[in-house]
């Protein structure tokens, strides 16, 4: 009859968005680690779901260069390694990409915007007073993506989460060496640095420390990458 809601549709369209949104959460924020494979069949278990969106949100994430293509028959597909030229590569992109981010959130901050980053940061640092790798890396992912919602542009939202994509993995590796070695937090962040830059409504300083931020954790997993 006309009139009559097709909600099994938009119901079907809906579990397939919110199945890949959990699995590019679970790369962005490290729980995967580089080159785990990951079975359809498992994930869909886990996830509670049919076999479907599982393996379209994977090969929707195969196509943005996040998942490697493992077996077919297998129905499986591989976290990337990261080879350190690869690393390197993006590092430099997330340093073009995030620090204007940043300077353009500081142009936006305000007091309240300031507070969550405050907020997010003591969350990182209960995370790692309470020896939890999990809740320190989800927390770190909460802070960085507040700033970046900050900018207002989309365009750079996009870009930054593709990024994140490719080198989530790698979040999970510097966390757990930075666990491992009981390292300063502030050898691995400059958090307390952009959030100063956000008050002042520096975004010369934001760019800076964004930077400072970056390079800080890169050089940390390199380093211990070489040992």
């Amino acid at each position: 009859m006309d009139g009559d809601a097709k909600l099994g549709k938009i119901e079907a369209r809906s579990l397939q968005a919110r199945v890949y949104h959990r699995l590019k959460t679970a790369l962005m924020v490290g729980e995967f680690r580089p080159g785990q494979v990951l079975l359809i069949r498992d994930l869909a278990t886990e996830l509670g779901t049919s076999h479907m969106p599982v393996r379209q949100s994977l090969y929707r994430l195969v196509s943005e260069h996040a998942l490697q293509e493992e077996d077919k028959a297998r129905s499986s597909v591989r976290v990337p390694e990261l080879s350190e030229d690869v690393f390197q590569d993006l590092r430099r992109v997330r340093l073009l990409a995030e620090c204007e981010a940043a300077s353009l959130a500081a142009r936006n901050a305000t007091k309240p915007f300031v507070k969550k980053l405050r907020a997010l940061d003591a969350a990182i640092a209960t995370a790692v007073e309470q020896e939890n790798p999990s809740e320190a890396i989800y927390s770190n992912y909460r802070f960085h993506f507040a700033v970046y919602a900050q900018s207002g542009s989309q365009v750079l939202m996009r870009t930054i989460e593709s990024l994140w994509l490719q080198s989530g993995p790698y979040f999970r590796v510097l966390i757990d060496r930075y666990f491992a070695t009981r390292s300063s937090i502030r050898e691995v962040n400059a958090h307390s640095k952009i959030i100063t830059a956000m008050t002042r409504n520096d975004p010369e300083a934001a760019r800076a420390a964004l930077a400072d931020d970056i390079n800080r954790a890169a050089d940390f997993y390199i380093n211990r990458n070489r040992q």
